[in-house]
């Protein structure tokens, strides 16, 4: 399978501290030309009791009633658990969902052991029948919070700043503690209350819920990276 380019987010955390995420919202006319296979936010983090990992992607950018999952491409959340950070050697654990015509989802995690398939587009999702995985996939809200206004204004603050800079030995400029990064800070910041550019836009979320067990085999380090991969045709 081919993956669709820059469709790829990467997060590293441990399965028992905060949440981790990250966001892409703009890309090349690639993805974009196929919202369906393009991630927007990647999520991660571990339930109340510590016994379950909530992984959720989102994808199609400004998604509608009428936006679909893709049929021809697999998503997936890639896993590697580790004993610690610095660790060479993990587990890897990879979790493949796919869509047919009808929106039903079908999703597997390491082996057919772990398997659940059906519509999951309401509110309670479905289930794997031992009960390890639990999958929703539907309409969301988005749930970015980007200035494009102050980040626009922070670029432009920092090309201005930067010919005054000086420069290391590797030709690389940082702003010191000066006017400049004043500037620049001031510009991310906004003048007045930042507006959430994403408010009234919709995605496409893919969220599951998987027991602990199935990724921490490898130790209590998670890296999770999310993939849309374009499917194979057999014909």
């Amino acid at each position: 399978m081919r993956q669709l380019a820059p469709a790829f987010v990467l997060l590293l955390s441990t399965l028992a501290t905060p949440p981790a995420l990250a966001i892409d919202h703009a890309d090349s006319a690639s993805p974009m030309a196929a919202p369906g296979a393009d991630i927007t936010d990647l999520f991660s983090w571990m339930s109340s009791d510590g016994s379950k990992v909530i992984l959720a992607m989102t994808v199609f950018p400004s998604a509608s009633a009428g936006s679909r999952f893709s049929t021809d491409v697999l998503y997936a959340f890639h896993t590697i658990s580790r004993t610690s950070i610095t660790a060479t050697t993990g587990v890897q654990t990879d979790i493949y969902c796919g869509f047919d015509d009808s929106q039903r989802i079908s999703c597997i995690v390491g082996d057919p052991s772990t398997a659940a398939s059906g519509d999951a587009s309401g509110q309670s999702g479905i289930s794997s029948t031992n009960g390890k995985l639990k999958v929703f996939a539907g309409l969301r809200k988005d749930p970015s919070f980007v200035s494009l206004a102050n980040l626009s204004n922070f670029k432009n603050a920092v090309v201005a700043a930067l010919p005054s800079a000086t420069a290391d030995a590797a030709g690389c400029k940082a702003l010191a503690q000066t006017a400049g990064k004043t500037v620049a800070q001031n510009a991310l910041a906004g003048s007045s209350p930042s507006t959430n550019t994403y408010a009234s836009s919709n995605v496409l979320a893919l969220v599951m819920e998987v027991d602990r067990t199935l990724l921490s085999r490898g130790g209590s380090v998670l890296s999770v990276w999310g993939a849309t991969h374009k499917k194979l045709k057999t014909n």
